[in-house]
């Protein structure tokens, strides 16, 4: 089973997808998402964990900032993490010391 990064999923809670640019995973990737539960998108999104970027779900709606969501499997979910999980990945092995 994959690591995880983050204690549980709430719905509302600010979450970060991390990962890599790059192939020789040397530059990390952080985005900040606002989780919105399983299935909860469209059809298409039916058992997956939705995922919404915090600027569009934070901005006021006078702003007219299109939303962008993101929807990740299962076994997708070890690129999740919290805060104290963003923590951890960030001084773990798993991010190349330069």
């Amino acid at each position: 089973m994959n690591k995880r990064w983050y204690t549980e999923l709430i719905i509302g809670e600010v979450y970060f997808i991390v990962g890599y640019v790059d192939r020789n995973l040397t530059t990390p990737s952080i985005g900040t998402f606002i989780y919105l539960g399983i299935g909860v998108l469209d059809t298409e999104s039916d058992g997956k964990y939705c995922f919404q970027d915090a600027y569009s779900f934070l901005a006021e709606p006078e702003e007219n900032v299109q939303p962008s969501s993101l929807t990740l499997s299962e076994d997708a979910l070890d690129m999740v993490a919290d805060k104290l999980g963003l923590v951890a990945w960030l001084q773990s092995e798993a991010v190349p010391r330069t």
